[in-house]
């Protein structure tokens, strides 16, 4: 899951012919890395069903060129290394997210409870359709090992969870949630489900399936 900013809803808050992407994913990209050309986005969808099908540590450059096609050393035109290739999937996949998360803002933008259920079953979506996205996200919500991957996985709390804690403190004001519940201490419940959804799809769980009983899981959290 993943809660747009201030500055996003904000830009959400533009006409349609605005840029479908929001703040704060475009800022998390290294410029270095953010190139285009005929074959990126090739060699970004291999690379991410190369690193869900292996992992990090025994997936290799040549191993994304053969599945994406390209000659050896294609990606490096793209990207410094292997690392850079995998933080560039990692913010592809949280640009696809945020891009739902926004249409879900636009149309719940002033019943925050409703945005955070709304927010909730649109990621467990984008996980059942996306299975190999979903075993890359595992990878990179498990791992502090490295100094960027922890550094990524940081930010991405962080921002989810001072963003979830806004919007339940305006669910408090509006009179939709208890004064007594603890806005940052469910806000970290809340930002903790994006593990929990991540387990039960990978397991296999029927239930996840069912929106109504996502939702009772949400509640659990925030009421």
């Amino acid at each position: 899951m993943f809660i747009i900013s201030e500055r996003e809803k904000q830009r959400s808050a533009q006409p349609e012919a605005a840029s479908p992407e929001t703040g704060v994913t475009v800022e998390l990209a290294n410029q270095d890395e953010r190139k285009t050309g005929p074959r990126y986005d090739d060699i970004i969808q291999a690379a991410i069903n190369v690193f869900a099908r292996t992992n990090y540590d025994k997936a290799t450059t040549a191993m994304i060129a053969r599945e994406a096609g390209v000659a050896e050393g294609t990606p490096f035109r793209y990207f410094k290394s292997k690392k850079g290739i995998f933080l560039a999937c990692y913010r592809h996949i949280e640009r696809l997210m945020v891009e739902r998360y926004t249409q879900v803002y636009r149309e719940t933008k002033d019943q925050p409870i409703e945005y955070l259920r709304g927010v909730a079953k649109t990621y467990v979506e984008f996980l059942l359709e996306n299975p190999n996205m979903r075993k890359f996200l595992a990878f990179i919500l498990c791992n502090s090992f490295d100094e960027d991957f922890f550094s990524e996985l940081k930010d991405f709390m962080e921002r989810n969870v001072q963003a979830t804690e806004s919007m339940l403190r305006k669910a408090i004001e509006n009179g939709e949630l208890r004064e007594s519940v603890d806005p940052k201490a469910a806000a970290w419940l809340f930002a903790g489900g994006y593990f929990t959804f991540i387990l039960m799809t990978e397991l296999g769980v029927e239930e996840i399936k069912d929106p109504d009983y996502v939702n009772r899981m949400i509640d659990l959290v925030i009421q």
